[in-house]
């Protein structure tokens, strides 16, 4: 019996070592869509000649393709260090904040015109507190 439970324990850590598949294709692929689906939100928002109504395009955008963000996204939270090598870790991380930023930054940009227009500054304001939290959950 108690050779038998030695093989089990034996089989149940191999097992366990086979599940740490590595993923480190796609986290990079991951990292790749974050910074396209930013780089639309912001074009979006830039487009319009008319602020209200790009933030608006940038919004319906958002949600739009907010399934496939989220996953992208909790596929790579989900994701432990023994599965991607440092270096892809910290590119996820750096375009993260970086791209956390560049939307942050639309507030900054157009804080006088939002300071004016109550609308502006509650789609500006509702655009970036949704992209915040799908990339914070």
């Amino acid at each position: 019996m108690r050779l038998n439970l030695k093989y089990l324990l034996l089989l149940w850590g191999l097992l366990s070592l086979g599940s740490c598949e590595n993923k480190e294709d796609e986290v990079q692929a991951s990292t790749r869509y974050l910074n396209q689906f930013t780089n639309q939100i912001i074009g979006k928002v830039n487009s319009k000649g008319n602020l209200i109504e790009g933030i608006k395009a940038g919004s319906v955008f958002l949600q739009k393709e907010k399934p496939v963000f989220v996953q992208k996204v909790a596929l790579t939270k989900n994701t432990n260090r023994a599965q991607v090598s440092k270096q892809t870790a910290k590119a996820w991380q750096t375009a993260v904040v970086a791209n956390l930023k560049r939307v942050e930054d639309l507030k900054t940009k157009h804080q006088s015109k939002a300071l004016r227009n109550a609308k502006l500054a509650q789609a500006l304001n509702k655009l970036t507190k949704d992209y915040r939290d799908i990339l914070q959950k």
